[in-house]
C-alpha cells in the first residue's frame, strides 16, 4: 500500500491524491502531538511477573490511580483486599463483581477501613493480626490521598484532624506502625513489598513539626500545595524511617527481613482529584476543565501510565534487591530534592511526634464513644420504659355499670381490687350478704 501511494505520487503528481494538501497541513501537528504524548506520558514498566498466590491490599483502590493497579493487579491474578471506608456501599459490590468477571478472578475482596478514623484504622488492623498462623502478606499499595482545590475552606477527619495531615500521613502512620508485627513474621524468602504514593508537590511544602497541622499558622487555603507538600514530606520521611527499623529488627531464626518499602511518584495524572484540583470546586470551572480537556490529555498522565512506577516496584526483583526507603520515579530509583527527608533525625522526630499524636486523639475518641455508648444505652431503657407504659394503656376497660340510675365507671385498680376481694370472699360473708338483701 505504500508503495503503491508513492508511486501514484511520483508517476500522476501530488494532485492525484484525495485530500493529500489536508493531510500534509494536518500531519506536522499529528506528529507533534504524538511526540509530546509520548514525552509527558513517561517511562513504561518492562517487567511482568504472575501475581497468583500473591496477597495485595491497597488503599484508594475504587478509582484513579488505585483503581489502575487493581486493574492490572487482578489480570495477574493476584488476591486483592481493599481497604474502603465503607463495605456497605452498593456500588463497591457492583465494582468487585464486575471485576471479578472481567479478570475471572473471585479473589477480590473488601475490608472496612476508613483513612479518616484512627479507630477504624486500628479495628482493622487487630482483626487482620488476630490470627494464627500469621495471614499472608505480601504486598500494601498506599495510594488513597486528598488534595483540597485552591480556596478552599479548612477539612478536618471523622477525629478532628487537618484532612491533608489525617489522611495524607497520620493515617499511614498508624497503619504501618500497627501492621509492623505482621511484617516481621513474614518468611524470610517472601520479598514483601510496601509502595506509598507521594507527588512532585512535595519540593512547595513546608513542615513543621511543632504545628503541622497549620493551627497557629494561618491555614494555606489559598495555597493548599503548601499542607498538602507538608503532609508528602512527612509520608516520604516516614517510609525512610519505617525502613531503617525494619533493617534494624533482628529475627528469631537470625535471617535477615526481606520486607521493602519505597515512596512513589506517579506524576500528575488525569484523577478525580486533580480535575476537582483544576476546576476549583466549581461547576464554572468543571466547564472550564472540559472546554481544555485535549490539552489535559496531552500533558497530562492516563492513570495507567502513572501507575506504572508502582508495576515496576511490584513486579521487578531489582528492587527487591535494592534499598528500600528511597522515590521511585519513572520507574527508576530517584533522588529526593529535600536532602532532609532521609535525616534519621528527621524521622525519629516524625515517629515521636506523632506517637504523642495519636495517641492523644485515640483518647479523646474512645471517652466520647464511652459516652455516646451511655446515652445510647439510657435511651434505649427509657424507650423500654415508654413501651411498657403504652402497653398498659392500651389495655380494654370493661364496660361501665350502673348504680341507682348512673353509670359508674370502675378504673382498672378498681377493678383489680374488686376482682382480689370476690375472689377472697368467705361463705359466711356471702350468708350475711344474702340475709341482709331478703
Amino acid at each position: 500500500m505504500p508503495v503503491e501511494f508513492l508511486g501514484q505520487v511520483f508517476s500522476e503528481g501530488a494532485s492525484s491524491v484525495p485530500y493529500l494538501p489536508t493531510i500534509l497541513r494536518v500531519l506536522p501537528w499529528a506528529v507533534l502531538i504524538y511526540i509530546l504524548r509520548w514525552f509527558f506520558g513517561g517511562e513504561t514498566n518492562k517487567v511482568e511477573r504472575v501475581m497468583h498466590g500473591k496477597v495485595v491490599m491497597v488503599t484508594g483502590g475504587t478509582s484513579g490511580l488505585g483503581a489502575a493497579i487493581v486493574h492490572d493487579l487482578a489480570s495477574k491474578g493476584a488476591q486483592i483486599v481493599l481497604l474502603v471506608r465503607s463495605t456497605q456501599d452498593y456500588w463497591l459490590i457492583d465494582y468487585i463483581s464486575d471485576l471479578r468477571k472481567k479478570y475471572s478472578n473471585n479473589l477480590i475482596y473488601a475490608e472496612e477501613c476508613d483513612l479518616s478514623s484512627l479507630h477504624s484504622i486500628r479495628l482493622f488492623c487487630t482483626k487482620w493480626l488476630d490470627n494464627a498462623p500469621p495471614r499472608r502478606l505480601d504486598s500494601i499499595v498506599l495510594a488513597a490521598g486528598v488534595m483540597a482545590p485552591p480556596f478552599s475552606t479548612r477539612a478536618v477527619t471523622k477525629d478532628g484532624v487537618e484532612a491533608h495531615w489525617g489522611v495524607n500521613y497520620l493515617a499511614y502512620y498508624h497503619f504501618l506502625t500497627l501492621m509492623m508485627p505482621a511484617l516481621k513474621v513474614q518468611p524470610p524468602d517472601r520479598d514483601v513489598k510496601i509502595l506509598v504514593s507521594t507527588c512532585a508537590a512535595y519540593i512547595l511544602g513546608e513542615l513543621d513539626l511543632n504545628d503541622p497541622e497549620f493551627l497557629e499558622r494561618r491555614y494555606p487555603g489559598r495555597r493548599p500545595w503548601l499542607v498538602y507538600g507538608a503532609a508528602k514530606i512527612a509520608v516520604m520521611a516516614l517510609v525512610a524511617e519505617v525502613q531503617r527499623q525494619l533493617d534494624e529488627y533482628k529475627r528469631p531464626d537470625g535471617m535477615p527481613t526481606n520486607v521493602k518499602i519505597w515512596s512513589v511518584d506517579p506524576g500528575i495524572m488525569r484523577t478525580p482529584g486533580t480535575r476537582r484540583w483544576l476546576s476549583l470546586g466549581s461547576l464554572v470551572g468543571l466547564l472550564g476543565y472540559l472546554v481544555t480537556w485535549p490539552l489535559w490529555w496531552v500533558v497530562l498522565k492516563s492513570t495507567n501510565e502513572g501507575a506504572q512506577g508502582f508495576f515496576a516496584g511490584l513486579y521487578d526483583p531489582e528492587f527487591g534487591r535494592g534499598r528500600g526507603g528511597v522515590l521511585i520515579r519513572e520507574c527508576k530509583v530517584s533522588p529526593f530534592r529535600k536532602p532532609e527527608i532521609e535525616s534519621e533525625i528527621l524521622g525519629q522526630q516524625l515517629f515521636e511526634v506523632s506517637k504523642a499524636q495519636v495517641a492523644k486523639i485515640e483518647k479523646a475518641a474512645a471517652l466520647e464513644r464511652a459516652k455516646q455508648k451511655k446515652k445510647d444505652e439510657e435511651a434505649e431503657a427509657k424507650a423500654a420504659r415508654n413501651s411498657k407504659s403504652e402497653e398498659k394503656d392500651v389495655t380494654p376497660k370493661p364496660k361501665s355499670q350502673k348504680s341507682g340510675g348512673k353509670k359508674v365507671a370502675f378504673s382498672d385498680e378498681a377493678d383489680t381490687i374488686a376482682a382480689e376481694s370476690s375472689a377472697t370472699d368467705t361463705p359466711k360473708s356471702t350468708n350475711k350478704r344474702r340475709t341482709k338483701k331478703t
